[in-house]
């Protein structure tokens, strides 16, 4: 079984996603609106929409038209009850996002939360873009944000440590790989009463120019590629990257 069957489990939404505060969400959210020049009635697409924050947030604001689509049940049940909680009008569905099922149907489109880069093979995750690029309308935009390797190896850590309030504790390593480009994280909690779960994921990493040129076989322009989700300037001290596309 691939990683990304499993990973995002009940786990994952308990304890992996806990340190997201609702602020970043609607900085987030601020900036995909701003971005993807978003109307309250564009079609919109959260690809690997995850527990669905990003979605939920738009709804809020009035946006009508949100698909969520994502690989993980678990997540998606998360979204699912949370919407209904809410009232919101809200669809998901469940899928491989190597696989969208639409053709020029969106008006923007985003995936945020390092939900890129995930398969083992180039050809798997050009077909992640190449989906996006058939999805959205001519003149849509896509935004991807995704980890710069550049700015994080400042400042690069091997291990980290969290505890939750629960009294359970996060153990994470981090090891990249330079020559394949792929960081390899294994994590293990372990809970207070000292249940013991061990997961991990793999990340295929991509430099900016290899993103621009991955984009470009997509038929997606690069309109732009930013430091921070604010919009300021792409630097090698920046730990994140967001990618801005256009359908040609």
């Amino acid at each position: 079984m691939a990683w990304y069957e499993d990973f995002f489990d009940s786990w994952y939404l308990k304890y992996w996603i806990q340190p997201i505060t609702e602020e970043r969400t609607r900085r987030e959210v601020d900036a995909i609106i701003r971005h993807l020049d978003l109307r309250t009635d564009s079609k919109i697409l959260d690809l690997c929409c995850g527990q669905g924050r990003h979605s939920l947030e738009l709804a809020r604001r009035g946006y009508r038209n949100i698909i969520g689509m994502d690989l993980s049940p678990t997540l998606l049940e998360a979204c699912r009850t949370q919407s209904a909680r809410e009232g919101l009008s809200l669809h998901f569905l469940q899928g491989d996002m190597r696989q969208i099922p639409f053709s020029a149907e969106f008006d923007g489109i985003f995936n945020f939360y390092t939900a890129f880069g995930y398969f083992e093979k180039d050809e798997d995750n050009q077909a992640v873009l190449n989906a996006v690029g058939k999805a959205l309308k001519p003149g849509g935009r896509f935004l991807l944000d995704y980890p710069c390797l550049e700015g994080r190896m400042a400042n690069w850590k091997t291990q980290e440590f969290f505890e939750y309030d629960d009294g359970t504790i996060m153990l994470h390593e981090i090891l990249h790989d330079v020559w394949s480009q792929t960081i390899q994280n294994h994590v293990l909690y372990i809970t207070k009463d000292n249940q013991r779960h061990r997961t991990g994921f793999t990340l295929r990493h991509y430099y900016g120019r290899e993103l621009q040129q991955c984009f470009q076989r997509a038929g997606l322009k690069t309109l732009a590629a930013y430091g921070s989700i604010e919009g300021n300037a792409l630097t090698n001290r920046d730990t994140r990257i967001l990618v801005l596309g256009e359908k040609i």
